[in-house]
């Protein structure tokens, strides 16, 4: 420090007391200017060290998301790919993977007794929010004709919005006649189950299913031997809903966003799943 006055104007002790006195000051004064400047190297440390481990942990929270997008790639191309549609985004069923992934093919379920090979068919029955609403008693719609596994039997559904005035919704199933009639066995020998699929998201569905159906102890050769004259056989089985089902509210946040969707229809269309149990 620079000392405004000299030993020559003071005594020599008071001199010498002043000027220790001046050296201590500065020695604290530099001793906490070098305390704090550790302090502040410690302090970037840590934060270096905390930025490192920060950048680890967003590494994995990034990894795990791209892994939970790549097992839901299908659904999300559905949602990328979507047109827009009276105002709001027209999204795929969430049932469209299984569509895509099942529908018109062979697999093997499982039963009580092990498993059991299966064909499968869905049918999308389109504008049914109409049909529902204005269609009169007893007019039905037909799907086209289908082959219940290569080279099997030829087969339809049929629908009717309301098949008795209070609205009730029948699903029937048929055959028909087909290229392969001629080479099969008859009467048509095959188990058969009906489903009115549940639009809600996975865990919170609720598929209305109808009992797994045995053509050995239901109706007669009328129903289950070759077609012959008329190109259809009548149906001998059928699933019916009641119409306050089918407009029921799904229990899924993404189908509550629109209006249109109910549990039963999405985007006014129903999905309708038959099972031929070979």
């Amino acid at each position: 420090h620079n000392v405004p006055f000299t030993c020559n104007e003071m005594s020599n002790i008071v001199c010498y007391t002043i000027s220790l006195f001046c050296l201590i000051s500065l020695y604290f004064a530099c001793d906490g200017v070098s305390e704090s400047l550790r302090k502040t190297q410690t302090m970037d440390e840590k934060f270096a060290s905390l930025e490192e481990k920060l950048s680890k942990e967003f590494a994995d929270i990034k990894w795990l998301i791209y892994s939970i997008l790549e097992q839901q790639l299908n659904y999300l191309k559905s949602v990328r790919n979507a047109n827009l549609h009276d105002g709001i985004f027209d999204y795929l069923s969430p049932r469209q993977d299984e569509i895509d992934k099942f529908n018109n093919t062979m697999q093997s379920l499982s039963i009580l007794n092990g498993s059991t090979n299966a064909f499968t068919y869905y049918w999308q029955v389109r504008n049914f929010n109409v049909m529902l609403s204005s269609w009169q008693t007893g007019r039905w719609i037909r799907s086209s004709t289908f082959y219940a596994g290569r080279s099997g039997y030829a087969m339809y559904l049929k629908i009717t919005p309301k098949y008795f005035p209070d609205g009730t919704v029948f699903v029937a199933v048929g055959l028909t006649r087909g290229r392969y009639d001629s080479v099969l066995t008859w009467p048509f020998p095959y188990r058969i189950r009906l489903e009115v699929l549940d639009h809600s998201l996975r865990g919170l569905r609720e598929d209305r299913r109808s009992r797994i159906w045995d053509p050995a102890t239901l109706c007669t050769q009328d129903f289950w031997g070759r077609p012959a004259g008329v190109a259809d056989n009548p149906e001998c089985v059928g699933l019916s809903i009641p119409r306050r089902i089918i407009l029921s509210k799904s229990l899924s946040i993404s189908s509550q966003r629109y209006s249109g969707n109910t549990r039963y229809m999405w985007n006014g269309s129903m999905l309708i799943k038959l099972i031929v149990y070979l």
